[in-house]
């Protein structure tokens, strides 16, 4: 019988930093430090691990989207502060969210 062949998968942390994950990563640094937490203080209000952490801040793992609420809520942010940082956002008071339908072509809503 012929030994079996170990599957190939991607390695789940990089070696070069990532820019969107780059991009995350600096944002909680920065965040981190506006609050004056150490890095060990941090690790513990989040529950991630050090080395995660530490990965994560120089951009060399794109966080999933659990982190990401995690991490957002020991900084008191949203999610989406963390993804997009300072962009402005369009606030549409008084407007309910458009259902799906419209925001699709209009041939594309044909049964």
């Amino acid at each position: 019988m012929p030994p079996r062949r170990r599957s190939q998968k991607a390695p789940r942390h990089r070696t070069k930093p990532d820019s969107f994950a780059k991009l995350i990563g600096g944002r909680v640094r920065k965040l981190r430090e506006e609050k004056d937490w150490s890095f060990d203080a941090f690790v513990e209000e989040t529950g991630l691990g050090r080395g995660y952490i530490s990965e994560l801040e120089r951009g060399l793992v794109v966080p999933t989207v659990t982190s990401l609420a995690k991490l957002a809520k020991a900084l008191e942010v949203t999610v989406a502060d963390l993804v997009l940082g300072d962009s402005p956002r369009v606030a549409r008071p008084g407007r309910a969210a458009r259902p799906i339908r419209a925001l699709l072509p209009r041939e594309s809503c044909k049964p």
